[in-house]
């Protein structure tokens, strides 16, 4: 099976749908069969990948959840190399419907589990990935808990503000209360600091912060090396749909994720 690395936090508008969409077209520009799935209601890595989402045939993350229906094949599920250029890298679609998801299976037994048994149950297809990369809205969701506990590794993402770092330690501890009922390891590997301008001492101040403070310890054991700066290039790629790999190769955006993908093999997050 492929190794599933989801991004998450309980703050909206950090980069995790940025980090998920450039990593996962860097990865896949290494010789890498990659899967994106975006599993937020609000569809933006669906956007950045060129994909319509009003589109009446379009079979979604939703079709995974909505019990009132059998689960779709995933053959037609996935999106073949929505971006042309990028031959390896495949999606599975995000729906705005994900929140009436919520509501059908909130008293489903098991309702945590979904997203894993139906990647176990198409095992031999989804074994064509190395990896597969899940983007997710900031909640602690029945489904984002679903993407949580189907992955090998979990990868919090913040911006340089107070209110991502309680984000982050909130996350951490609402998942450390779901992962032990739901008998799973602790798998969240990681802590990535995003949009860090240097010219700014609140960025300076912020990363001080982060590696002197003892009220931050557990935020520090999991921080990356590699800090992803402010990067206007990065933005305009994701207008363009495309990664930033593509998009600009000598920019310092792609330099630094680059260093970020480096680190994640490093760690044997890849």
């Amino acid at each position: 099976m492929a190794k599933i690395i989801t991004f998450g936090t309980l703050k909206g508008g950090v980069g995790k749908t940025m980090l998920c969409f450039n990593i996962g077209g860097i990865v896949s520009q290494l010789g890498k069969r990659v899967l994106v799935i975006d599993s937020d209601l609000q569809g933006n890595l669906t956007n950045n990948m060129g994909i319509d989402r009003t589109s009446a045939d379009l079979l979604t993350t939703y079709d995974i959840y909505n019990i009132e229906t059998d689960q779709p094949d995933p053959r037609a599920l996935v999106a073949r190399r929505p971006i042309e250029r990028l031959p390896l890298l495949d999606m599975i679609a995000g729906s705005i419907f994900l929140h009436k998801a919520e509501l059908k299976i909130a008293s489903v037994a098991g309702r945590e589990q979904i997203l894993s048994n139906y990647l176990t149950d198409n095992q031999a297809f989804f074994d064509e990935y190395d990896y597969i990369f899940i983007d997710t809205n900031p909640s602690m969701s029945i489904v984002n808990q679903n993407a949580f506990l189907a992955s090998d590794a979990v990868l919090l993402v913040s911006d340089v503000s107070m209110n991502a770092i309680e984000g982050a330690q909130l996350f951490i501890a609402l998942w450390e209360d779901a992962r032990r009922r739901l008998r799973r390891a602790d798998n969240i590997r990681g802590f990535i600091v995003n949009d860090y301008d240097q010219r700014n001492k609140l960025s300076t101040d912020f990363l001080e912060y982060l590696r002197t403070s003892p009220d931050v310890e557990d935020l520090r054991a999991l921080l990356f090396r590699t800090i992803i700066p402010r990067n206007v290039r990065i933005t305009e790629s994701e207008l363009a749909a495309m990664p930033i790999s593509l998009y600009d190769l000598r920019s310092k955006g792609c330099d630094a994720i680059a260093s970020l993908v480096d680190e994640m093999f490093e760690k044997n997050i890849l």
